[in-house]
């Protein structure tokens, strides 16, 4: 005899929701980009009305900062654990194959289309300040419990590096789109210093604070 599935929660119905929108909205900026994807097609997309989208999103802007936040935690989640158990003298080299086998993330593809457009209007910088200051953020917490000395380093020292994983990463797929092969050698040359927590930063490289 089937049985019928428990009623949802409203608040496991407003998170389904929010699922089924971010999914949507994944689709639509592979498709068209971040300023070719409307809230139209991204809730149609979804199922739902325009009036279901600004119920869970203030704008498109921080819909790709959760999706920024969704990548992230996925990567806490199930990439890192397996990374830190790579012996350590190995790790920095198992981290450049993974990078080099990984198409580069959408949330990437989306925060170089709006730093093109950075010029375009004011809305369109302010939505680049908060994307890349919660890609930053997020990098640091990865920082923060990502291997042996890592997690001791100076407030300070983290923002600088989580900046220069932005940087590498950004600067891999920059390759790409130049046609010069960033092979995991390469990504690993990039990564060696950042990982490295006896590198500490000196002079005006230890100077941080807003990345615009």
């Amino acid at each position: 005899m089937s049985t019928i599935p428990p009623r949802l929660t409203r608040a496991e119905q407003r998170e389904r929701t929010r699922e089924k929108l971010l999914d949507a909205a994944a689709d639509a900026f592979a498709e068209h980009g971040f300023e070719g994807a409307s809230i139209d097609d991204i809730a149609a997309r979804a199922g739902f009305t325009r009036g279901a989208f600004y119920s869970n999103f203030a704008d498109k802007t921080e819909l790709l900062v959760t999706l920024c936040d969704r990548r992230i935690a996925g990567f806490a989640h199930f990439e890192l654990p397996r990374i830190l158990a790579i012996p350590e003298e190995q790790r920095l080299a198992a981290v450049a194959r993974w990078l080099a086998a990984e198409a580069p993330p959408l949330e990437l593809l989306l925060v170089l289309e709006l730093a093109r457009q950075r010029g375009q209007s004011p809305d369109t910088a302010a939505a680049l300040d908060r994307v890349v200051d919660r890609l930053l953020a997020g990098i640091e917490q990865l920082l923060a419990i990502g291997g042996e000395g890592l997690a001791d380093l100076p407030d300070a020292e983290r923002e600088v590096r989580a900046r220069a994983v932005l940087a590498a990463v950004a600067g891999t797929n920059l390759l790409d789109h130049l046609g010069v092969d960033a092979d995991a050698r390469v990504i690993e040359l990039l990564l060696a210093g950042i990982a490295d927590p006896a590198t500490s930063a000196t002079g005006a490289g230890s100077a941080h604070g807003s990345h615009a």
